[in-house]
């Protein structure tokens, strides 16, 4: 029997009920939608959506994705989630007592977390994992990020940023460089673009099909927005938007080296915030951020680029992890570690030379 006070998870079974409610609440995410949910089932992946109810009240939602790994080994991730209408350590909790029962139920191998907990709310959210044995897991989205408030007029937006910022949006329209929207049969040019920003900053690409799939899905569904920059007709540098609720994000972007005196990057993220906008958006997270504020850190230019657009840099809770049986939990961390090292190498290997 179920306590007066827990939670219980009720399955939903309308992708349109399920985004009209996950877009009423006050911090929404794109990784629970039902678009997100429909990409990764073609990559292996199961959704499946839940309402988190207390007695008759909608506390929030989790969309559970699970995949097998080994015979009947399976994994659960609910991607940035669970999402509650009030967001506060007591409401989590109850969330998790009904996400922990499931994986109980189920025999997952574990299930992971890492729902949008930020700055000081992240230690009595960390201390209360802990005491419901959940444990740090690796980091499948990034854990910090650069957020920008965007309700403002253009004017004032302009005015927030680093005057470097502001100056290097303006060169890039005076060196002639225009911003355009994409067609899906442009989307090969894309990828091109984004390989190549791979190859040369050392970040693993996944094959042409994969993004062409995700970036076409996202526009399809009426979320996202490929941007491209050219130079004289030449492509200098893209960027994929995507906007859920109140929030869009910066989601991938690409840039050609020989051309980065046109500024071209500055002018795409000001069309992308002015995309954003036009939907209706207050809030531009430009996804992604280095896991300290050290100036050694690799991504440390790349968290100034952000900064200059007059964000903040935010501290995140990060993935947490719940093991049902910890003893094959640890078995898999020994294990599959070495795997997914040797696999990574052959997909440079593939991209830096086939």
């Amino acid at each position: 029997m179920v306590p007066p006070s827990a939670a219980r998870l009720q399955p939903v079974s309308s992708a349109e009920e399920w985004d009209r409610s996950l877009a009423s609440l006050p911090a929404p995410h794109f990784l629970q939608s039902s678009a997100w949910a429909s990409f990764k089932g073609d990559y292996g992946w199961r959704a499946e959506p839940y309402r988190l109810l207390v007695a008759s009240d909608t506390l929030g939602y989790a969309s559970v994705l699970t995949r097998n790994l080994l015979g009947p080994l399976r994994v659960a991730y609910v991607p940035r989630g669970p999402l509650l209408q009030n967001p506060d350590p007591a409401g989590l909790e109850l969330a998790l007592a009904a996400l922990e029962e499931l994986s109980r139920q189920r025999g997952w191998l574990m299930l992971k977390v890492d729902p949008e907990i930020w700055d000081e709310a992240v230690p009595p959210v960390r201390a209360l994992l802990r005491r419901r044995s959940w444990r740090p897991g690796d980091q499948v989205q990034f854990r910090n990020t650069v957020d920008l408030g965007i309700s403002g007029d253009e004017d004032t937006l302009l005015s927030q940023m680093k005057p470097k910022t502001r100056y290097n949006i303006r060169l890039a329209g005076r060196r002639e460089v225009t911003v355009e929207e994409t067609p899906a049969e442009a989307l090969g040019a894309v990828y091109d673009l984004y390989r190549e920003t791979g190859v040369r900053d050392g970040f693993i690409v996944r094959p042409r099909s994969y993004y062409l799939s995700l970036w076409s899905g996202l526009v399809g569904a009426g979320m996202g927005v490929v941007l491209v920059a050219r130079h004289q007709g030449t492509p200098v540098a893209a960027l994929i938007a995507v906007a859920f609720g109140n929030t869009a994000w910066y989601f991938h972007g690409a840039s050609r080296y020989e051309s980065r005196q046109l500024m071209a990057t500055y002018l795409l993220q000001w069309e992308a915030i002015r995309w954003a906008r036009a939907r209706g958006c207050t809030r531009y997270d430009l996804w992604g951020a280095p896991e300290s504020l050290d100036e050694n850190d690799p991504m440390s230019g790349v968290l100034r680029f952000k900064l200059g657009f007059g964000g903040s840099f935010r501290e995140g809770l990060g993935a947490w992890d719940y093991a049902p049986r910890p003893y094959l939990y640890r078995a898999y961390h020994l294990v599959v570690p070495r795997l997914l090292a040797l696999g990574r190498a052959a997909r440079r290997r593939t991209q830096q030379y086939g």
